[in-house]
Order: structure tokens, then sequence, then C-alpha cells
């Protein structure tokens, strides 16, 4: 077993030394005695601060558990009906949130920066792209959206993984035989058995990548000095986590880790242990409420036979000069890290649902709407009890002579003695109407607790009394309303997430690319990306600046308001003077980002081919049709017939001049054969010849 580190008795001046940065450290000794002064006092800050936050009590609410209770002084049941407000409110927000962040995709714009390339910005949107699809960011999101909802709180750590994976890959164990048809030239291939069978081999692949996890809030002990729901602002943090033998044999060889042998870290697994102390009261009080509410086994006890797969208190200690890890097995304690913090910043972000001023944490549905389910609970159990009156009813009877000493139970078909008149002497007991006010209250209540986390509004033109469901949705003014107001409440958790984790995330990831990314991996991972062998230069990539925005970041409500600008936009784009105009001062609309934005805000996903490039042939005949290219073809074909009709006119006016010159050469020649026949000196041509 290693050997175990010893805490300090206190931090002294000597305790402290420099690292090659520059940053301060800590000898093992003094860095041990923080963590675990820093865990206790968290620990006792949150035990205090657990129950005005209701963050036991919100889980407690959030499940509405049943119970069995009897009416005082007696033994029958009293209704007690579990009420879900709280679980159906998270349950309406949580899935409008995701659905705000990630509703395109990717869920995130990049702006180039003076000085770079549109090809820049397309290689890094296609590595973000992949990377927070691989790192599953999505679904850590929505851990974390649901636990700031319910809690008011939201917590997520960020790292930098670097590891070999062996991967699989297939091969074929014969190529198939290629038969060519010589007339057709269609090649036609020929499958074998041999051709068929295939082998399986592994290679080694760098895997390098960002990662981003849920965290729970009740896990991560931020500073109790903390005054803003920014975790970024803390001093330090600690994060409480259990690890497995198999995720600390991973971190062996990770620079700045010192990880005891294989057999060392066996034997302090496999070591018995009694279970341990639990976390603090706001993770151990609804665990212990294991047969009260549904919880998993708490992280401290044993889940698993194998004594590996046990895990084993973890601390993490976070400052932005350092980092301190221990390992802790009961009271014995393992340092495996004391390094400077390679990230010079503390790894987490956070955001508030309901920030609180001057506190760290916010108020989540819990609180905010919990009193509302208690109440309508409350009324809801009392009305119950009170209907069930009238089919259990209470008798009354006249006291007798002999009369028992003990109540008699009311049986259908039974007989009761009575003395005197019967009328008189037994009846049952009149219970007080129902009280009309008590189902309006229960009415106002649930309507009240929907307008405070926004899960609700309402839209009718003329809306109807508090806590009706009715909507807007069947006229076009209750429509629009639907459309600005059911967002409205839900901006502001969502304005946080995306300052405070999602652009944070972005611009980290993009630090982190260019810091620590293997450039083969790079051309890897954007060759698969992008459909093609993209040879970037890693260099210009690194050097890259950008702008970073989230498509969330237009809010909910305005991002609604946007649709009802389109119908305008499609009036100008059909003006020939606007267009006209435009094209004078050297713009023009882009026809295909116009729709894409217009099926965005009309609900559709744009995922469906509704645009494709054209091919070069459609291209082509595209471009014919234009109407600069059909009075292109009308002004050629003029041309081209003023051109014929001048050819015409030439041909028309040589074949009148040959014509002519024909005419002079015959009138010539019979001229100077009348001149012959006068002369009589020559034989005239054509004349008798003797042989």
């Amino acid at each position: 077993m290693p050997k175990p580190t010893l805490p300090a008795a206190e931090v002294l001046p000597n305790n402290l030394r420099h690292d090659e940065s520059g940053s301060y450290l800590y000898d093992d000794e003094a860095a041990l005695k923080i963590v675990l002064d820093a865990t206790s006092n968290g620990d006792a800050w949150m035990n205090q601060q657990n129950w005005p936050a209701g963050w036991s009590t919100a889980y407690q609410i959030y499940q509405s558990p049943a119970a069995v209770s009897c009416f005082d002084g007696g033994g029958n049941s009293s209704a007690h009906v579990p009420n879900y407000t709280v679980s159906n409110l998270c349950d309406t927000t949580v899935p409008k949130i995701m659905g705000g962040l990630f509703y395109e995709s990717p869920p995130f714009l990049l702006r180039p920066r003076p000085g770079t390339t549109q090809d820049m910005v397309d290689a890094k949107t296609a590595l973000f792209a992949y990377q927070l699809s691989d790192m599953q960011f999505e679904e850590e999101c929505e851990l974390a959206v649901l636990q700031g909802a319910l809690i008011g709180t939201m917590v997520m750590k960020w790292g930098w993984t670097e590891r070999t994976e062996k991967t699989k890959k297939y091969k074929r164990r014969k190529e198939p035989q290629e038969i060519r048809n010589a007339v057709s030239g269609i090649v036609h291939k020929i499958h074998s058995e041999e051709s068929d069978a295939f082998d399986i081999e592994y290679e080694e692949k760098l895997i390098s990548r960002p990662w981003i996890k849920y965290c729970d809030r009740r896990c991560v002990i931020v500073n109790r000095g903390c005054r803003v729901g920014d975790i970024r602002k803390a001093k330090d943090v600690v994060y409480r986590d259990y690890a497995t033998y198999e995720d600390l044999d991973q971190l062996r060889g990770y620079e700045g880790y010192t990880i005891p042998s294989e057999a060392e870290l066996q034997n302090f697994y496999m070591r018995e242990r009694f279970t341990p102390d639990g976390d603090n009261i706001a993770v151990t009080l609804p665990e212990s409420m294991r047969g009260w509410i549904q919880t998993a086994l708490p992280r401290n006890y044993k889940d698993s036979a194998d004594p590996l797969q046990n895990g084993l208190e973890l601390l993490e200690y976070w400052s932005n000069n350092f980092v301190i890890v221990v390992l802790r097995h009961g009271d014995d304690n393992i340092l495996i890290r004391n390094e400077a913090n390679p990230y010079k910043k503390i790894p987490f972000y956070s955001a508030c649902w309901r920030p609180i001023p001057d506190c760290f944490d916010g108020q989540g549905i819990g609180v905010l709407a919990g009193s509302n389910q208690l109440v309508a609970q409350g009324i809801t159990d009392l009305s119950l009890s009170r209907l069930d009156y009238g089919l259990q009813p209470t008798a009354i009877r006249s006291q007798g002579f002999n009369t028992p000493g003990q109540d008699l139970v009311w049986t259908q078909g039974g007989i009761i003695d009575v003395e005197g008149d019967v009328d008189k002497a037994f009846k049952f007991l009149e219970f007080p109407p129902q009280d009309a006010a008590a189902m309006a209250w229960l009415i106002q209540q649930q309507a009240e607790a929907k307008e405070t986390v926004g899960a609700n509004q309402q839209f009718s033109m003329g809306a109807g009394a508090p806590g009706i469901q009715t909507t807007g949705a069947r006229s076009g003014s209750g429509a629009q309303g639907i459309m600005q107001a059911n967002a409205s409440r839900l901006d502001g958790p969502i304005g946080r997430i995306v300052r405070q984790i999602f652009i944070p995330w972005l611009q980290q990831m993009d630090e982190l690319n260019n810091d620590r990314l293997p450039s083969s991996v790079l051309r890897d991972v954007l060759s698969k990306e992008m459909g093609k062998q993209f040879d970037v230069d890693h260099i210009q990539f690194r050097s890259a600046e950008l702008e970073y925005e989230v498509l969330a970041g237009a809010k909910l409500g305005p991002k609604k308001e946007m649709a009802q600008f389109f119908p305008f936009l499609i009036q100008l784009m059909n003006n020939p003077t606007f267009v006209t105009m435009l094209n004078i001062e050297g713009f023009k609309f882009k026809a295909a980002n116009a729709f894409k934005n217009f099926a965005s805000f009309a609900g559709w996903k744009y995922a469906q081919d509704f645009v494709v490039p054209m091919t070069p042939q459609e291209q082509q005949k595209a471009d014919a049709q234009l109407p600069s290219a059909i009075n292109a073809q009308k002004a050629k074909a003029a041309k081209d017939m003023e051109n014929q009709k001048f050819e015409n006119a030439v041909k028309e006016e040589q074949e009148k001049q040959l014509s002519k010159a024909g005419g002079e050469v015959t009138r010539t020649t019979i001229e100077h054969a009348m001149d012959a026949d006068t002369s009589g000196l020559a034989e005239p041509f054509g004349s008798d010849t003797q042989l």
C-alpha cells in the first residue's frame, strides 16, 4: 500500500516554493492541510446553506412522495395525494431552454476578425462541431440545466484529455474478381467466399480533445466568500468525486500526476474499509431517504461486488495558481497531484436560474414554486378528506342508559339499538358544505406557480380567469402573444447560460485547441468533417482570431419577434426600386440565407434539403433563363439577323456584278467576231477545215 501523506500542523512561510513559471506552490504536507481544511469548512458552510437554499426540500418536493397518515385522535387514514407541480414545471421549462440553445446545428456561429480568412472560420466551425458532439455537450448541458432549474445553480467542469485508444478496422481478405463487358464496358464484380470474408485489425489512435461535464452542485465546494453567481470569480473550488481503480490507472503517465504503482493501488482499493463519512447534508439527506424518495446509492457506499469498481473519495482543489488532488481511504490521504494550474484559471463554469444579490447560489423552481405545490397539495388533501365524508359519514345517536362505553363502528346492514324515537335518537352528522374559496385559491396557486417560472402565460384575447388553460393560438394576435411572452421569463436563465457557460466554453475550446491539439489530429478531424483531404496551415489556424456567437443569444422572445419581420423582407426583395438601389450601392440579397432563416423561424429546423447546390449543367440552364441572358440571346439573334441580311445583300450584289461581267464578255466576243468577217484576213473561227 502506498505511504499516506500526513498534513502539516499549520501552513507557514517556509512551506512555500515557486515553480519555473513563477507561480507559488506549497509543499505536500501544507498542500494536504489546505485541501482538508477547505473541504471541512466548505462542508460546514453548505450544511448551513442547505436549509435556506432549500436543496434537500427541493429534491423531496420534486418527487412528492406519498405519505400514510391518520387524522388526529383517530384511526382513519387521511388523504395524501402526490402533487407534481415542481416536476411538471421543470419538465416544461428545461426542454424549452434546451430547444432554444441547440435548435441549430451547429448551435454557434464564428465570425472572422480582421486578418482571418473564411477558410479558417469554416475549419474551426467544423472542428468545434465535431468536438462538441464527441464530448456529448448537449447531454451534459441538459443535466446541468435540470439541476439549475430545480435548485437554482448549475455547475460544469472542463479540461483536456490526451490518450491512445485501440480502434477496429475491417479488411477484406481478397478483392472480388472484376469482369469487363467488351461491348458495354460495364464492370461486373464476381464475389466469392474469400472476398466475402474479412479480418478485424486493431490500430492505435491518438485521442486529443477538450471535454466538459456536468457536476452536481452539492459536490462542488465553492469559496464561501464568492458573492456573485459566477464560479470563475471564486478564489478557489474543491470538487469531490469518487474515482474507481480504472479512473486513476488512466491518469498514469499524465503530466503532474503521481499515481502509485499498480500493485500498491490495487492493495489500496482492496483493503477493508468501513462505511466512511458521507458528503455534506445537501447530498446525504436525500440519500438517507431512500425508502421515501427515489435516489441512487450514496457514492461513498460499496455499489459493486468488484472492489476495484468501488470508488474512493477524490478531492480536487483548484485555484488560479495551483491544483492539488488527494485520494482518501478512511483517514489515510495520498497526495497524487500538486503543481501549478496548467490552465491559469479555475476550470469550472456556472450559471444561476434566478440570481440572489451577494450570493453565489440562485433560486430554482423548487424554491420559487415549492410553496405553491405544498399549498395546493394541502388544499387538495383536505378537500378530498371532506369529500370522503359523503362515502363514510359520521353517525350520532341519543345517549341513553344503556349506552356502551366504546364507540360502535357503523357498518352497512348492521343494527344499532337506540332508546326513544328512532328519528330523533339517531342521524348522520351534517357536515359544512365545501368552501368555494378553497377551490378558487387552489386554482390561483397553480396559475401563480406557472407564472413565476415562465412555464405558462395567458395569451387569449380577453384572457380567462387565473389558472384556466386557455390558448391564443386560434387567432393571429393570440399566436403572436404566445411567441413573444411564452419565452420572456426564460430569457434570463438562457442569457446567463450563454454568457457564463456556452460562449466562455467556445473561447476556451479555441484556446485549448491552439495550445494543445496535435496537427495530425487536426488534419484527420477536418478531412473527416469537411469531406475532403483538407491540408490546413496549422500556424494560420492557431493564429486565427474569431468572434463567438451562440445562436440562442438572440433571446427566445426577440427571436420570435424576428419572424414577424420576414413578410416585410420578402416585400423588399420583390421591390424593384429597392433592389436597384442596393445594386447601385454594391449590395445584393442572398436568397438561400433568407430562405434558411425563414424556414428556421417558421419552425423547420434547416436539416431538410429544401435548397441544394446545382450541378454545372443545371447552373448552365439556370443562367440561360435569367432575364439578362434572355435579353442577350435576343440581342444576339437580332445581330445575327442583321449580319445575315448584310451577307445576303453582298451576295446579291456579287451575283449582279458577275452577271454584268458575263454580259460584257459576251458582247466583246461578238464584236470581235464581227470585225473578223469584214476584214477577210483570217479563217473565221468554226469554219469548215479540210482534213
